[in-house]
């Protein structure tokens, strides 16, 4: 899920070679116009008005706060991303996450055929609030959230499509009469955040060694973005809805595993010092937006990063480049109400 940035200036060039390992990746030269908007950058999210920089250890209350104070027309969207990392923090949610049913080899993400065992209670209130929230702030799920409240929807069913971002299973139980299911995908990845997000926590250690396929080893996404890590500047691809991390090659395109330099390019902002760019792909049009970083982005982050960046994604879709509309990989998830003495005194 992204959403917008301010004006940027780049210049389509060279991926240039930073060492052996990274080949040099040449597609010519263009100008690019400035792109609409405005937004802070990723080191803005640090330096918030004041000039004083925020700690590493910077809370998602932090970076909410410095979001909202650059841009208010995200109210709406940011209250609604606060409440689910919110929510993922809660000690119920960790109890949930299910056994490992598979190694994760041959590219099935971890969460494929999970069996995950619920109290109704916990997460028909989640689903409950979650609409809620985003039918006050003005979404376009009024319809959905009254749905739920009146019971005509199961609040477990709606939960299972959006653990395992069936976004064409979460359309059908909407009953829209619209096709919005842009919308719906951005309003899964949260109904379901609190639950990709512990189980990242609790498999983070389970994922492959070279786990080497462009979607998410957790839960099948697609990257939300990379970064260009460390002093070596290794590369690491990162999941918005669980906020996974794993490594990956210096030029191959996540999507469509394109690996011919000729095919590959970059968008660079002037302004960065190229410390933002988007990574394009002239084989599948897709691309992935690139940060310059010390340190790995906290999972939490990830999304408030995307988020944070809209300005790349502004400038690769007036370039004809898109991010792909499928999940990565499916990840079957079938999610079963169990109801007991003990899940009503754990409040679940």
């Amino acid at each position: 899920m992204a959403a917008g940035l301010g004006p940027m200036s780049a210049t389509i060039r060279a991926r240039q070679s930073r060492s052996t390992r990274a080949p040099r990746c040449i597609t010519g030269r263009e100008r690019m116009a400035p792109a609409s908007g405005s937004a802070p950058s990723s080191a803005a999210l640090r330096k918030p008005r004041g000039g004083r920089p925020m700690a590493p250890e910077a809370t998602s209350r932090s970076l909410l706060t410095v979001l909202d104070a650059e841009h208010p027309e995200w109210r709406p969207l940011l209250v609604v991303i606060k409440e689910a990392l919110r929510e993922a923090e809660r000690p119920q949610w960790a109890r949930l996450v299910p056994a490992l049913e598979h190694p994760g080899r041959g590219g099935r993400p971890l969460l494929d055929g999970a069996v995950i065992t619920v109290g109704p209670r916990l997460v028909g209130r989640w689903v409950r609030r979650i609409l809620g929230i985003a039918a006050a702030a003005g979404t376009e799920v009024k319809p959905l959230a009254r749905a739920v409240a009146a019971g005509w929807l199961d609040p477990l069913a709606l939960f299972e499509s959006a653990v395992s971002q069936n976004v064409d299973r979460f359309h059908e139980l909407s009953h829209a009469d619209t096709d919005y299911r842009g919308p719906l995908r951005g309003l899964a990845s949260l109904i379901a955040m609190p639950m990709l997000q512990n189980c990242r926590r609790a498999w983070a250690e389970r994922v492959p060694t070279g786990w080497a396929y462009g979607y998410c080893p957790i839960c099948g996404g697609w990257p939300a973005l990379a970064e260009m890590r460390g002093l070596d500047g290794t590369r690491h691809l990162r999941c918005g809805c669980c906020g996974s991390d794993w490594r990956t090659e210096w030029l191959r395109c996540p999507f469509c595993s394109e690996g011919e330099h000729e095919k590959l390019g970059s968008l660079v902002s002037p302004d960065s010092l190229a410390r933002q760019t988007i990574e394009v792909c002239n084989r599948c049009s897709g691309y992935v937006k690139t940060m310059t970083t010390l340190s790995a982005i906290r999972p939490e982050h990830v999304v408030l990063e995307d988020l944070a960046t809209l300005v790349l994604d502004i400038a690769a879709l007036e370039r004809g480049y898109r991010r792909p509309a499928a999940k990565g990989h499916e990840a079957a998830v079938s999610v079963v109400a169990e109801s007991s003495r003990l899940h009503d005194l754990l409040g679940l």
